[in-house]
C-alpha cells in the first residue's frame, strides 16, 4: 500500500515540475521579447541633432569671488 501512496506522491510532484517548467520558459520568452521591442525601439529614434542648442554658450567658469569651495573656515574671522 505505501508503495501505491508513494507513486501517487510521486505523479503529483512532477506534474506541478512541469507547471513550473513551462511557467519559466514562459517568463523567459518574455523578457527576450521585451529586449528585443526595446532594442528596435531604440534604433528607430533619431539622433538629437549636432546644431548648437539655444543657449549653449551661456555657461561660464566662475571667479574665485563666486565659489566658496576654496575657502577656510579661519578665512572668515
Amino acid at each position: 500500500m505505501s508503495t501505491f501512496v508513494s507513486s501517487q506522491t510521486l505523479a503529483a510532484n512532477t506534474s506541478a515540475a512541469w507547471l513550473f517548467v513551462i511557467v519559466g520558459v514562459a517568463v523567459v520568452a518574455v523578457l527576450i521579447a521585451a529586449f528585443w521591442y526595446g532594442a528596435r525601439r531604440a534604433a528607430r529614434m533619431t539622433a538629437p541633432s549636432q546644431e548648437p542648442q539655444a543657449r549653449s554658450e551661456s555657461w561660464h567658469n566662475p571667479d574665485p569671488s563666486e565659489t566658496h569651495h576654496d575657502t577656510h573656515p579661519e578665512d572668515h574671522k
